[in-house]
């Protein structure tokens, strides 16, 4: 397969970086890979970033970065996810980016096209997409007009994965838009400041990822009380961000902030009696948030 690069500011440069981390995932790590490869779109650049894995996942890595030349791989040492994705996001050279999860895989081999012809020539700051959720509530999540408003996404997103959006790479070196490191819930944090900061956006009703969400292992579903903490430090973050958002934005900011704020009790019981239990934390439902009155 032909690629196709693009040319700015006289330089030639990818279409997408796809960035993959990964750790301890020998088991998936090579479907994920494969529904990268498989794409009918050319065009692009994976960034494959192991943090410091102590399985077989360093391997398969290899054997695939010795079999195409458009594969990076970098080695992380104990940078968690958001340390990794910064790392793999440092090497990119795409004008947008995509991220995706070593344990989850692109919908089907169409996607790099549909998304490259949803940017056409506006250059979006950011593209919210859809999902397939394998497991778990096993649905499909789409993007409408009515919830890819500024208002509608910063009340209550459909979605605060990371790897549901596709990002421009200037717009986030400009804003200086990483990921906290070590931490959980970094990616909600990533994801709302880029909504806030965008001034051009664009969203699509298809679906991109398939998400599995049972995956026995998963950060999801681990119980720690790391994760409680950091329930109360990732909305610290946010209300940071207040100051950051336009003003005709803020109650919506602010309206998530509260209603999240109300919420954690409860996640934070459940993850409190599956420590106790010694069992995954149980499958919580979506946020279905509503925006809060007299703001």
């Amino acid at each position: 397969m032909v690629k196709y690069p693009w040319v700015c500011w006289g330089r030639i440069m990818k279409r997408f970086s796809i960035i993959i981390i990964a750790y301890n995932l020998q088991e998936v790590l090579e479907r994920a890979i494969e529904s990268v490869i498989n794409q009918n779109f050319a065009d692009y650049e994976l960034i494959i970033v192991d943090d410091n894995s102590n399985d077989n996942t360093k391997e398969i890595i290899n054997k695939y970065k010795e079999k195409y030349n458009f594969i990076s791989v970098f080695n992380e040492y104990n940078r968690g996810p958001g340390g990794a994705r910064n790392a793999g996001f440092e090497k990119a050279t795409g004008e947008y980016i995509l991220y995706l999860d070593g344990d989850d895989t692109f919908c089907n081999n169409y996607v790099l096209f549909k998304i490259n012809r949803l940017i056409a020539d506006d250059a979006p700051d950011i593209l919210y997409l859809g999902y397939q959720e394998i497991g778990g509530f096993n649905k499909i999540y789409i993007q409408t007009k009515e919830n890819s408003t500024k208002e509608a996404l910063l009340t209550c997103c459909l979605s605060f994965h990371t790897w549901s959006k596709c990002y421009r790479r200037d717009f986030l070196k400009e804003n200086n838009i990483s990921f906290v490191e070590n931490m959980y819930y970094e990616d909600m944090i990533y994801v709302i400041k880029c909504t806030i900061l965008s001034k051009k956006y664009k969203y699509g009703s298809f679906p991109i990822i398939n998400y599995y969400r049972d995956r026995k292992g998963s950060i999801m579903h681990m119980a720690s009380i790391e994760k409680c903490s950091d329930m109360y430090r990732y909305l610290a973050i946010l209300m940071d961000l207040y100051e950051q958002t336009p003003n005709m934005y803020k109650k919506y900011l602010l309206s998530f902030i509260i209603n999240e704020t109300n919420n954690l009790p409860s996640k934070i019981k459940l993850i409190v009696k599956a420590i106790e239990a010694g069992t995954d934390v149980p499958l919580l439902s979506k946020r279905n948030y509503k925006l809060v009155d007299n703001l």
